[in-house]
């Protein structure tokens, strides 16, 4: 059910006369796909935004180990994040209606990334993820509350994979339907006829890795090119950490890359040299992406080779998984086009592997 202005109105006297609202701008979805909804909310404080998150996710206690994580970065030196605002009780969320609230500031910045990719861009994103990384490595884990789908990602990738046989595809070929997003259909068949021989490629590389020795510690998990905003070439903030859990940093550093190599072959555009532009390769973006992050964290070999069989394994997952919400679980979705974009691009990068 659509929150009503009182809805509203009671989650905010939740917090101090210093955040209370002159003015408030709904703005639904704001571009995300996870449920969630936004307002923009002028206060004496400045701009902040009102979150209600999902009625199916976070758990209370998960919300309390995410903002936990925020705080600790940002006390370790790691400023683009949206630290909540804490209630008159000391919480960091409001319960109301069944749903679970949050007010953090307004970030500044665009996620422009795709429409003016630049190296410098691309090098200032790794750089901030690898200084998130540092500032948690030493969060105390035991404050995570567990994961359904446990901590070492590459047996998670491994055994969803696997899992992802000749029966279960042919399973997902017969959910496609053509009066269903039609123009999807064609996309989703083209990647499930790839899948067979990435499917191969991403089990062998993953077994190969499988007892490597990675580092667990808090990881953001769903970091990609519209999560990160930025000023210029710069990032000033960074956005959504509704997935943070426990995880390998090799999660972090093969999503964003990935994200960030899916929209090649689009050229950057160059800083040196007024309008020069030269073409890059995702193997290029991923040299340049891994050398900026090392810049601030140093990345050990299994830790370079988990990242990009996490990508491999990413692309198949990801594909399949928005067939089954599409065409199995008859999710809705604010903005249909971008998504079948996004598929598009998994579609591509499947044919690279």
């Amino acid at each position: 059910m659509p929150p009503t202005i009182n809805d509203l109105a009671r989650v905010l006297t939740t917090y101090p006369s210093d955040w209370q609202p002159s003015h408030i701008e709904p703005l639904g979805s704001a571009g995300g796909m996870s449920g969630a909804e936004f307002w923009r909310i002028n206060t004496p404080r400045g701009i902040f935004a009102l979150r209600r998150w999902p009625i199916e996710h976070p758990a209370p206690a998960r919300l309390r180990f995410i903002h936990a994580v925020l705080r600790h970065a940002a006390a370790n030196g790691c400023r683009v994040l949206p630290l909540p605002v804490t209630t008159h009780a000391g919480e960091t969320f409001v319960r109301h209606a069944g749903y679970l609230w949050e007010l953090s500031p307004w970030m500044p910045g665009v996620a422009d990334y795709e429409c003016e990719p630049t190296v410098a861009k691309l090098r200032a994103a790794l750089r901030v993820l690898a200084q998130f990384h540092a500032a948690v490595e030493d969060f105390d884990q035991s404050a995570a509350p567990d994961s359904a789908g446990g901590f070492n990602a590459m047996q998670r990738h491994l055994n969803r994979v696997k899992e992802l046989s000749p029966i279960t595809i042919n399973a997902l070929s017969r959910e496609i339907s053509d009066s269903t997003w039609p123009d999807l259909a064609p996309l989703a068949r083209d990647f499930l006829s790839r899948l067979p021989t990435a499917i191969d490629r991403a089990v062998a590389r993953l077994e190969t890795l499988n007892s490597a020795p990675l580092p667990l510690q808090p990881c953001i998990k769903d970091i990609w090119h519209d999560h990160v905003l930025f000023t210029g070439n710069q990032v000033t903030g960074v956005v959504d950490f509704g997935a943070v859990d426990i995880d390998t940093p090799a999660t972090d550093i093969s999503r964003l890359l990935s994200s960030l190599a899916s929209l090649t072959p689009r050229p950057f555009r160059e800083e040196q040299g007024a309008g020069s532009i030269t073409p890059t390769t995702t193997q290029e973006i991923w040299s340049q992406g891994l050398a900026a992050y090392q810049e601030s964290r140093l990345l050990s070999p299994a830790e370079i080779a988990a990242a990009r069989a996490l990508a491999t394994s990413g692309t198949i997952l990801a594909g399949c998984n928005w067939i089954r919400w599409i065409y199995a679980d008859g999710r809705q979705f604010e903005n249909p086009n971008r998504i079948i974009d996004r598929f598009r691009r998994i579609t591509q990068a499947i044919s690279a592997i």
